[in-house]
């Protein structure tokens, strides 16, 4: 069952490796959590940041 979406900052950029939590947060939709993305991007262009499902 999906209960949000967690933001994930990746370590090796686009590569595949692991992705690290930056929040303990969760969103309950992708656009609120790719809204939080958005405006890290604005203070952080370079960081890499996906929008992962998180299931109960």
């Amino acid at each position: 069952m999906l209960i949000g979406f967690v933001l994930l900052v990746s370590a090796c950029g686009h590569d595949a490796c692991d992705a690290l939590p930056v929040s303990e947060r969760i969103y309950p939709t992708r656009g609120e959590c790719e809204k939080m993305a958005d405006r890290i991007h604005l203070r952080r262009p370079d960081v890499v940041l996906i929008c992962g499902e998180v299931h109960r």
